[in-house]
């Protein structure tokens, strides 16, 4: 007999998790989305908080206006869960209603981004902080395009009847990475726009 008949090889059990294989990757791929936010929330607060930088020219950042911007990204969130409950009473009509609701907040967050950086009274040239403020806002705003784009898929797939309360782990995902965002720009604005100056 040869040696490969007399000691057959292992076989590797992988452990369960109980989870669907596309839950736990939107898992792993959150949880690396938390460190690369984490990276730059430390290289922030090393600046703002322990080095006491304060804003390129004393510029105050406007927490007033972007406080209504907070509300609308907020309220989008509920509205991305309503979609979830439409669905799980088959109301397939309200799913996109509710989708579409989402996709337009977004899109006014994003709108008002963008409006903020021309108005904000310096740029991203201007000093470490100027460099650190459009980094996150920007890198939060790349999220949101992200998340405007998938809930476009998720609404194409609510028109043509593609979700169900049997089959609905895209709409899942398409929610959760919306939540996901929403919790990270309320952290970013709690730390960037409405931590005191001083």
């Amino acid at each position: 007999m040869s040696a490969a008949t007399d000691h057959p090889a292992p076989q590797i059990q992988p452990y369960r998790t109980g989870l669907r294989p596309e839950t736990l990757g939107l898992i792993i791929f959150l949880v690396s989305e938390v460190a690369l936010f984490g990276a730059f929330f430390m290289y922030y607060a090393n600046l703002r908080i322990l080095n006491g930088i304060v804003w390129p020219g004393d510029f105050d950042i406007p927490a007033d206006s972007t406080s209504i911007n907070t509300l609308i990204l907020v309220l989008s969130s509920f509205t991305c869960e309503f979609a979830l409950l439409s669905l799980e009473r088959r109301k397939n009509g309200a799913v996109f209603g509710w989708l579409f609701a989402t996709f337009m907040l977004g899109a006014v967050f994003l709108g008002l981004q963008v409006h903020e950086y021309m108005i904000v009274g310096f740029t991203p040239q201007d000093e470490s902080t100027g460099t650190i403020f459009f980094t996150l806002t920007g890198l939060h705003g790349t999220h949101v395009f992200i998340g405007l784009v998938l809930l476009l898929f998720g609404m194409i797939r609510a028109l043509t009847g593609r979700w169900s309360p049997e089959r609905h782990s895209g709409l899942l995902g398409i929610s959760i990475y919306w939540h996901f965002v929403d919790i990270v720009w309320v952290v970013l604005f709690t730390v960037v726009y409405c931590l005191p100056s001083s």
